[in-house]
């Protein structure tokens, strides 16, 4: 089960909650259809977004105070959920290896560290560390099942710290 966002608060009497959403790409809510809540599942009836935030009404609330009890409660979804062919999560990228376009292996993935407008990938290699951004001109292809990505040896080189 992946994390997806927090509900903040409740809005209006009828039980819509208002959400922080944990992911920038809003179009993936239109897919999703249920979520868990401490392990129960909640049903979709619509979402509206406004001013950055997600607004969500459930068939299984109906009021201002159900909807309190889900105060700074997380929503989860199944990985399989927000997977699509060809992407893959942040935490596929843990402890993979990478190798530049020549072969050369340069570390171990480490950590991802999330910023907005573009993440740093901490690389390790024999007990010292290195820091690049997570750039589509760097990154050549990402083998999720091998652990394994590759990276352009130039561009990387411009950037690593």
């Amino acid at each position: 089960m992946i994390e997806i966002a927090k509900i903040l608060k409740p809005h209006g009497l009828k039980g819509e909650v208002k959400l922080e959403m944990f992911n920038k790409d809003v179009s993936f809510w239109h897919e999703v259809k249920n979520v868990y809540i401490d392990g129960v599942l909640y049903t979709i009836v619509s979402l509206r977004f406004y001013k950055g935030f997600l607004y969500l009404t459930f068939s299984e609330v109906n009021s201002i105070d159900e909807a309190e009890r889900l105060r700074n409660k997380t929503l989860k979804v199944d990985e399989e959920v927000l997977r699509k062919d060809g992407e893959y999560l942040i935490q596929d990228l843990i402890n993979a290896d990478v190798y530049d376009d020549k072969g050369d292996y340069r570390g171990r993935i480490e950590s991802v560290e999330r910023y907005g407008s573009a993440d740093i990938i901490n690389l390790v290699r024999t007990g010292a560390s290195f820091s690049f951004p997570y750039l589509k001109n760097i990154i050549i292809s990402v083998d999720t099942q091998n652990k394994r990505v590759v990276v352009n040896e130039k561009k990387l080189d411009e950037v690593i710290i």
